[in-house]
């Protein structure tokens, strides 16, 4: 059973180590269940070899993107399914999130950044916080996402109205690994980091698209 608190994962895939997250979106970015299934090899692999049996669940969610019936898995007891739902919660907002076309997830960021400058004022001030908002949607919703291609998507996700001189640009997010005092920073997830600058603003903001994913983006 997954921990809520267990270490990222690395699927050895074609001779490199790849983030699970990140193994799972270039599966369902593959164009068609065909092509998925070698990254449903490696992911079956792994979860054998390391004995995580909940690595079954992210086989089938993959499936189930490409409506491909799910493998069965046998019925867990009540506590156990409990818990499973209790630490599963980060998984279904990504499985969501996933879900959206490309103008849902435009809208669902946009509508976050306006409620967390409308909620806390204070804590976004400067262009540099734009890499802690990269990280959270990278981390946590996308982990196919680079820099180069979020500048370009919240460059139309940014809200009306948002300050001029906060307006999100590729000279506030290129030199990130400078600014986090980490040369393999994007090996690492924002939480794991043991230095982030913006780590207030990361937690904030999560935790808004979280409220605003689960409640109002139904």
């Amino acid at each position: 059973m997954r921990k809520e608190d267990e270490e990222v994962q690395y699927i050895w895939h074609d001779g490199v180590r790849i983030r699970e997250d990140q193994l799972v979106n270039m599966a369902m970015s593959a164009g068609s269940f065909a092509v998925a299934e070698h990254y449903i090899c490696s992911l079956l692999a792994h979860g054998v070899i390391h004995g995580l049996a909940y690595y079954i669940d992210r086989v089938n969610e993959i499936r189930e993107f490409y409506q491909v019936r799910q493998i069965p898995v046998p019925n867990k007891d009540v506590e156990a399914c409990a818990s499973c739902n209790r630490i599963s919660i980060d998984d279904q907002i990504r499985k969501k999130y996933r879900r959206m076309t490309v103008e849902e997830r435009k809208e669902l960021l946009r509508a976050s950044l306006s409620a967390m400058m409308a909620n806390y004022p204070k804590l976004f001030k400067q262009k540099k916080q734009w890499q802690g908002i990269y990280l959270v949607v990278r981390d946590r919703l996308d982990g196919s996402l680079n820099r180069t291609n979020f500048v370009a998507f919240m460059d139309e996700a940014t809200p009306v109205g948002w300050p001029e001189g906060l307006k999100v640009s590729w000279g506030a997010i290129k030199n990130m690994s400078r600014d986090f005092h980490c040369a393999d920073f994007d090996l690492l997830t924002y939480y794991e980091l043991d230095y982030n600058p913006h780590a207030e603003l990361c937690e904030t903001f999560w935790e808004v698209v979280k409220a605003l994913i689960m409640d109002d983006f139904e």
